[in-house]
């Protein structure tokens, strides 16, 4: 067992106990930040290491070992502290109860008096309690299956963790099927961001890359209809793996109308809530996500600056991300997994809004098909948190420090992303010489 990754992990579950401790977070910003920079710092050291070692060992059962016993002690610290930094699980709980009461949440936001009689103490921490839900119907159900148990949002978090422990399980063996050893899992299964992301705050997006990784493995076990199946039902969980449908097109079309055909029919129970919901602005919490939310964007800031309309924004960047799939997927053949860390980029880089743990979707596959730029962007996004704390996010003589990171954000990002596209254009041009 190499000793680094015996210390990574050791550090790891230092990490998960020290975030535990400080928890809610958001009390404590510039120590959470302090915490997350060393982290992040063992985090690289760990990448870089593997990086000189990337082939399989003798002790890989060991390594495997190790690495889920540090990934489960870690997201355990995590996941029985209230939710934080986000709040979002106390709408996944509330959202669950609702659907379970027999109302319908697409039409009925949590400050409707017609809900009075379901809420709880903890529901006070409900985000944007005026706008409906957002979510699609597979998290939904997932949302529901917890809540008829309880309404702890602990266990909304700790279903979420779970789907995440599962990933990396799935991810080690992507990697081993890829004579790669599974000690790299340790990057995705130790990343501080994943942590807090699936495990303090208990995002629902570890179920839609659980989705995502299955589909991956069942697609390259020869079990393509199993596969496209997964993919589409990680679309029903979060809108992003609809990017999947133009890899499908182009290399396999039935599979494209088995996952289409999928994503319709998990639809239908949800369309006419959905349909009323879409009409009931200001209340639509949908109408509100597709058109007011803003949160670190790159090309639809830039965008701005020609383009006055936001609706018409919106509406040049999908159509230039459709654009890019059809090459992006000639280009990738039959690696799913390097098609889908570069679309992930891709519509992030167009989106108006770019969480932190947006950027997460695309850390698994940027292991199986390396990507530096997905590396490097999930290492820096998580410090704009510095935004949530108000004397933070204005400590500067000229400009906010969170300006000065969202712009140290994006240079790294597109920077990399240019040096890979040189690399690769230098590969093509030598290629072409011999």
């Amino acid at each position: 067992m190499p000793r680094f990754l015996l210390r990574a992990g050791l550090a790891s579950a230092l990490g998960a106990v020290a975030l535990a401790l400080l928890s809610p977070l958001v009390d404590h910003v510039p120590a959470f930040l302090c915490v997350l920079a060393l982290w992040t710092a063992v985090s690289r050291l760990t990448w870089r290491r593997l990086a000189q070692e990337p082939s399989p060992g003798i002790d890989e059962g060991d390594r495997m070992a190790l690495i889920l016993v540090v990934a489960a002690f870690s997201r355990l610290a995590l996941v029985l502290v209230p939710p934080t930094p986000s709040t979002d699980a106390y709408r996944y709980s509330w959202e669950g109860r609702v659907a379970n009461a027999g109302l319908n949440p697409y039409l009925l936001p949590p400050s409707s008096p017609r809900l009075a009689f379901l809420r709880l103490g903890q529901d006070e921490r409900i985000n944007n309690p005026g706008l409906t839900a957002i979510y699609p119907p597979l998290a939904l159900a997932a949302f529901r299956a917890v809540a008829a148990f309880t309404a702890d949002t602990r266990a909304q978090k700790g279903v979420f963790s779970l789907c995440d422990l599962l990933a990396c399980a799935l991810l080690m063996r992507l990697l081993r099927r890829r004579g790669l050893s599974v000690a790299w899992a340790a990057v995705y299964a130790w990343h501080p961001l994943v942590l807090v992301e699936f495990s303090a705050a208990g995002h629902l997006d570890s179920l839609m890359i659980l989705g995502l990784l299955a589909g991956l493995d069942l697609w390259e076990s020869g079990r393509r209809e199993l596969g496209a199946a997964a993919w589409a039902a990680a679309a029903l969980v979060k809108v992003a793996p609809i990017v999947m449908l133009s890899w499908l097109l182009l290399r396999r079309p039935r599979y494209a109308v088995l996952f289409l055909a999928v994503v319709i029919i998990g639809l239908i129970p949800a369309v006419p809530g959905l349909a009323a919901a879409l009409r009931a602005a200001p209340e639509s919490g949908i109408a509100a996500f597709s058109s007011d939310w803003l949160a670190n964007p790159s090309l639809y800031a830039a965008l701005s600056t020609f383009v006055e309309s936001a609706s018409a924004r919106r509406l040049i960047l999908v159509v230039i991300v459709g654009a890019f799939s059809l090459p992006w997927a000639r280009r990738c053949a039959d690696d799913a997994a390097r098609y889908l860390c570069g679309m992930i980029l891709a519509v992030l880089l167009a989106s108006p809004v770019v969480q932190p743990w947006y950027v997460l979707w695309a850390l698994p596959f940027a292991l199986l098909a390396p990507s530096p730029a997905a590396l490097a962007w999930s290492w820096i996004v998580g410090f704009m948190y510095f935004a949530i704390d108000p004397a933070l996010r204005e400590s500067s003589a000229r400009l906010p420090w969170w300006h000065w990171l969202w712009i140290g954000e994006y240079v790294l990002v597109y920077g990399l992303l240019g040096r890979s596209l040189y690399l690769s254009c230098n590969e093509w041009r030598a290629g072409q010489t011999h």
